[in-house]
């Protein structure tokens, strides 16, 4: 280890140190406030999610406006990833920067960092930030730092925050899916614009989930940037870096697989006979592509949690952009059919519904505790009939309220005394979390 070298590793990281300004982006993420909250606060804070999606900007925001002397360091770079090397920033950050408060990049890749950061923590009483790009990793982390750490997932781009990175974003009220009334409201201060909107949103659909895409027109820079520098590093290093991976070129068909059949019901011994491969294998490499943030998946809903293990999931891509760069899609590939398909995956969410009889409800949400179905239909025309499986779901759980994302319709209807919202998808994806 060239103690020389980490030391001007250090100073590079930290231009602040020599009284320089640190400039840092002036738009920032939803995550941002809450995460701020959290600062005044003893616990050490964890920022874990997909690459590329603005951990190392977070952390930077962060840092202005600490009291003291925060210091930031990165382990991306592989010589830096050795227990020795966090010890010894660390003690230097501490005896000769006097650091209050440490900012730990991609700390994931450092063996047995948590225990290195629990006695630092425990001995010095240091504001500590880490961030990584693995999720397992951080929950065993919570399980070593047990009332010492509080984790915070930082999600690829909302719709709404990649407006706000172009400069659209619209000063409204907060508005929510479910509530007709505040998306009513949103609806008229956007009508205006609405062609803008909807152009916007099938842009977001095919570049939006990374703010240095934000205003990149290129599509084989957009392409590249997301298949090279956020699937294939995941895929080719920071997985091995973490997991025994036997066939990273099995993980990677595989990651290709799920883009393609984004939002579908999956098997795991169908998909193993369709690699040739066991299915322990195919459920590991799945469970890998999910704690590095590149796919989710979603159980069909029932009240009884024994059930919802039982059935078949689905399995969707986190964002449409990036299937949309692996399997090489175009813009004018993104047809109304294809959209669909990557539409539901932007609103997917820990539950879909299917019963017996194949009636299926796309999204099941849970607020305030009811339940809130929500059926995709991003197409030109919207039937009767296309409510029918929302309004199987609202009877046998005594459900009030239903959405339906459209295309480009807006209304609110009574059918069998139960209330059915249709909501256009670019409007919906501007609403709240809920």
């Amino acid at each position: 280890m060239d103690k020389d070298y980490l030391i001007r590793l250090i100073h590079e990281y930290n231009p602040q140190i020599r009284g320089a300004t640190v400039a840092v982006p002036t738009t920032y993420r939803d995550l941002f406030s809450e995460i701020e909250l959290w600062m005044i606060k003893k616990q050490a804070i964890a920022i874990v999610g997909l690459r590329r999606t603005g951990k190392t900007t977070l952390m930077r925001q962060l840092m202005v406006g600490q009291e003291g002397t925060p210091v930031f360091f990165s382990f991306d770079e592989e010589e830096t990833q050795k227990k020795e090397v966090l010890v010894f920033v660390l003690d230097y950050a501490i005896t000769t920067l006097h650091a209050t408060s440490l900012f730990l990049d991609e700390i994931q890749y450092v063996e047995d960092w948590e225990g290195t950061v629990k006695r630092y923590y425990d001995q010095t009483g240091l504001k500590f930030v880490v961030s990584g790009s693995e999720s397992l990793e951080i929950s065993r982390a919570k399980a070593s730092l047990a009332g010492r750490l509080v984790a915070f997932q930082l999600h690829p781009l909302s719709f709404r925050e990649y407006l706000r990175l172009k400069g659209a974003d619209i000063k409204r009220e907060p508005a929510e899916m479910h509530d007709y009334s505040s998306m009513e409201q949103l609806y008229r201060q956007c009508i205006t614009r609405k062609e803008y909107f909807e152009q916007e949103f099938i842009e977001f659909l095919y570049r939006g989930a990374f703010p240095e895409l934000v205003l990149e027109e290129d599509e084989s820079v957009i392409r590249r940037y997301i298949h090279d520098l956020v699937v294939k590093k995941i895929i080719y290093r920071d997985i091995p870096a973490i997991f025994e991976i036997r066939r990273p070129d099995l993980l990677y068909e595989l990651f290709r697989y799920a883009c393609g059949t984004s939002s579908q019901l999956f098997d795991v011994q169908n998909i193993s006979r369709h690699f040739g491969v066991h299915a322990g294998t195919i459920a590991n490499y799945l469970w890998y592509l999910r704690s590095a943030f590149l796919v989710n998946v979603a159980e069909s809903y029932s009240a009884s949690p024994a059930k919802r293990v039982r059935r078949n999931k689905k399995l969707y891509v986190t964002s449409p952009a990036i299937a949309c760069a692996v399997l090489g899609y175009g813009r004018q590939q993104l047809t109304s059919q294809v959209l669909g398909q990557y539409v539901e995956s932007l609103f997917a969410g820990r539950y879909f519904w299917r019963d017996r009889y194949k009636h299926e409800v796309d999204v099941i949400k849970e607020h305030e505790g009811s339940l809130v179905p929500v059926e995709v239909k991003y197409q030109n025309q919207i039937n009767q009939s296309d409510s029918k499986n929302l309004l199987f779901f609202m009877e046998e759980y005594d459900v009030r309220t239903g959405i339906i994302i459209t295309k480009d319709l807006m209304e609110q209807i009574t059918r069998d005394g139960r209330e059915i919202l249709y909501i256009p998808a670019w409007l919906a994806a501007m609403a709240e979390p809920s």
